[in-house]
């Protein structure tokens, strides 16, 4: 049997992945010009036709560090024979001359994912527990959690569209996904550590993890993708928001003639219509408790145990603040006008804040907390994906902070989900905009005041939050802030459209408006 090519003996190999690269949605640096790309380590899981590799590959950009990226690729020759899904995906690239061609001069090179053989064989390597050496002392690690990973025959291999800028998803029949985590960063995996350290504590509102993949790179380990129980009939939250918000525009479209409604009637609107999101919100209230009283409980390591909040907590939040809006402004993009306009708002927030006598928990958090991060199945509501923000170093993400972090990043998904079904349903300048906005600023502020009142009540008592109910308020209108900052940051690198969310939204936090 024929063995596929070293990646070094196909021709421009570098620069066709970093074409590639710079498509994909998960690729989260693309507001930075990339320089050049090449190869830094090479895993052959798979060396025989068709082969299979696990390539990172460091991105150098114009300005600032260089980024490692995670590619999984399959190369199969160039022929007739090709699977028509693997061909729809493949690069054409074709042999250097001189370099062995065994199994022909030009090859496809493609995501392996979109290759069933390939795909089947990367899970085949999970249940194996396989160790895949690289160039040197490099390792490729296979690791079961929960052994032994039961493959039955037929588990039909489905990638799925990627959500983000952080991994890609396959499904392997209805019982497990493997999630690809795509942008790299050393350190111990928060999704494995928090997923396993959940699970001794029984908390059932997760996934359960089944293993990982990581890399060894000169001596330290890199996490690069989770195995985890799929679960069943599940549909995220903010879908579920979206259609509540859609029900709730559409009933009231006919009527949307650019006239302000009172606050008053949009409340009554959307809960006589049937459009409240209220009792899914309280419910998630309760799923965001019962998970932070159990990240409190965790033991075992320092990394993992709960601790006082302190001053430096304090400092880091007001830091964060000054250095977002500093950081934004110095964009000097016109579209961040209403920014400038608070900037003094946010910067005396984070002065306030240091000025707070600390009090309350610092714990482990979810860290990138909203609806799409969450799944609404059969047995109740399940939060997903522990890693954390992609863009943030893994070091970071394992910090203790104030659970209000948490809650101040589902309280942006309601408005959000609000302002995102909106815009799904009339167009923006259109006069029935007008009109329909305030009933999602009603939906929305019912929903927050369902999900944050029945959090309060499953955590009184807890020490979870600062005993002032005023400090509470100002770290959940701060994190709150900071949570917008991070959106307006977001969509001006990948959806510049929809930078005007965020910053109605931030508007609305700063003026305290009721609707």
């Amino acid at each position: 049997m024929s063995e596929a090519p070293r990646l070094s003996d196909l021709a421009d190999i570098e620069s066709v992945l970093a074409a590639g690269l710079a498509q994909e949605r998960w690729f989260a640096d693309k507001d930075r010009p990339m320089q050049r790309l090449e190869v830094q380590e090479t895993f052959w899981v798979r060396r025989e036709v068709p082969g299979l590799a696990v390539v990172l590959v460091q991105a150098h950009f114009d300005g600032g560090p260089p980024a490692t990226y995670q590619l999984v690729l399959g190369l199969r020759p160039w022929d007739r024979r090709l699977p028509r899904a693997v061909r729809s995906a493949a690069v054409r690239v074709p042999v250097l001359p001189g370099a062995p061609a065994a199994g022909g001069p030009t090859w496809a090179v493609y995501d392996a994912f979109t290759d069933p053989v390939l795909s089947s064989q990367f899970l085949r390597s999970l249940a194996d527990s396989r160790t895949v050496s690289g160039d040197g002392s490099d390792r490729l690690h296979f690791r079961l959690l929960h052994p032994p990973l039961a493959i039955r025959p037929g588990l039909e291999p489905r990638p799925s569209a990627p959500s983000d800028e952080s991994q890609s998803t396959v499904l392997y029949g209805e019982e497990i996904l493997i999630k690809v985590l795509r942008r790299i960063w050393p350190g111990v995996s928060p999704e494995v550590e928090l997923l396993e350290a959940l699970d001794k504590v029984g908390f059932r509102g997760i996934a359960r993890p089944l293993g990982m993949v990581e890399a060894t790179l000169d001596g330290a380990s890199a996490p690069l993708a989770v195995a985890q129980t799929y679960l069943r009939n599940g549909t995220d939250g903010f879908s579920l928001a979206l259609t509540s918000l859609r029900d709730l525009y559409s009933d009231l479209l006919i009527d949307a003639d650019g006239a302000l409604p009172l606050p008053s009637d949009c409340r009554q609107a959307v809960e006589h219509q049937g459009g409240s999101f209220a009792g899914a919100a309280a419910a998630i209230g309760t799923l965001t408790a019962e998970m932070h009283l159990a990240l409190a409980r965790l033991r075992g390591s320092p990394e993992l145990e709960a601790g006082p909040l302190t001053r430096d907590d304090l400092q880091g939040i007001a830091a964060e603040i000054d250095s977002s809006v500093e950081k934004l402004l110095a964009l000097a993009d016109a579209r961040l006008e209403p920014l400038a306009v608070h900037a003094t708002v946010l910067h005396d927030l984070a002065r306030q804040v240091i000025a707070l006598e600390p009090s309350g928990a610092a714990i482990r958090i979810h860290g990138d907390y909203h609806l799409g991060q969450l799944l609404m199945t059969d047995s109740g509501w399940h939060a997903l994906d522990f890693e954390g923000r992609p863009s943030v170093p893994i070091a970071a993400r394992r910090r203790r902070h104030s659970p209000i972090r948490d809650l101040a990043g589902m309280l942006r998904s309601f408005d959000y989900a609000a302002s995102v079904a909106l815009r799904q349903q009339v167009n923006s300048a259109d006069v029935s905009a007008a009109s329909l906005a305030p009933f999602g600023r009603a939906w929305s502020a019912l929903a927050r005041e369902a999900f944050m009142h029945r959090y309060l009540a499953l955590t009184a008592g807890s020490g979870l939050l600062p005993d002032d109910a005023a400090a509470r308020d100002l770290l959940l209108t701060t994190l709150q802030a900071g949570q917008a900052l991070y959106e307006i940051d977001y969509e001006l690198r990948n959806r510049p459209d929809w930078v005007a969310i965020p910053l109605e939204g931030m508007a609305r936090l700063l003026n305290s408006d009721p609707g």
